[in-house]
């Protein structure tokens, strides 16, 4: 299954959000869609999952147009992670779960074993509303991966951001897993130390534009991010031996602003 972006444009108004986008998605391999705030990820992961109209361009799931294609086709072959869901209804864990399902035929083993990877079946019969943020998040990658086939896509808007570590660790795993199940995982970032350190590729945003895109380690340069984000950055290496990338610390940044004059 493939997933190309062919001469992407995207406008909010008048205002355009993303411009002249060209790159394709590798399956068996996460990328990492990193930018500053306003960058155009989100809007971009919506053109992929064809809930966004583009103004030019388009995107190419398995060789149909995302916004064309039909809501169920699109549901047989790509799975969405928004950065917050909204679930109106007092439905069970299991129950917003079982949801992924609803194009598939239904699996209550795959239900049972993402609940099991995500450390959520002592929640399945809670409702979901009454879970705090970090829990919701988790229930929705977990119905996101019961719909996912092994071969199918996967977009995700900031899955971490409300987990605690103990979790972002068994999230990672678990899209790890995936992707080597030939999985294409696409997966928006802030966090650019995660991004190094679970990114097989990675994508870079600026102002709507596609700034890079290649290989994790080459596309996060310290020089090019600096350029984009405004902020130093530097490569070192944590306690293991690994390669870390770190931004100048805030009270540096702190520091250098009161002493500019």
């Amino acid at each position: 299954m493939t997933l190309a972006i062919h001469n992407l444009a995207f406008k909010f108004g008048r205002a355009t959000v993303l411009r002249d986008i060209n790159v394709q998605a590798r399956p068996g391999r996460i990328t990492a869609l990193i930018g500053p705030n306003a960058a155009g990820k989100s809007t971009l992961l919506r053109c992929i999952i064809g809930t966004a109209k583009p103004v030019a361009g388009n995107v190419l799931i398995d060789g149909q147009i995302a916004h064309r294609a039909s809501a169920r086709w699109l549901a047989g072959r790509v799975a969405y992670v928004p950065q917050r869901a909204v679930v109106a209804a007092g439905f069970t864990v299991r129950q917003v779960i079982e949801l992924g399902r609803y194009v598939l035929p239904p699996a209550p083993a795959v239900v049972e074993q993402v609940m099991a990877e995500l450390d959520l079946v002592p929640l399945a019969d809670r409702p979901y509303p009454r879970l705090s943020v970090g829990q919701q998040q988790r229930v929705t990658l977990a119905r996101a991966l019961a719909q996912l086939t092994d071969d199918g896509h996967l977009a995700l808007d900031e899955p971490t951001a409300s987990m605690d570590l103990r979790h972002i660790a068994s999230t990672i795993a678990s899209l790890r897993r995936r992707a080597d199940l030939g999985a294409t995982i696409i997966m928006a970032l802030h966090d650019l130390t995660l991004a190094a350190s679970v990114a097989d590729d990675a994508w870079l945003l600026d102002d709507g534009r596609l700034v890079a895109a290649g290989p994790t380690c080459d596309v996060l340069n310290a020089e090019r991010l600096a350029d984009v984000f405004g902020v130093p950055f530097a490569w070192t290496n944590d306690a293991d031996g690994n390669p870390r990338l770190l931004p100048q610390s805030p009270r540096q940044l702190a520091k250098a602003t009161i002493n500019t004059p």
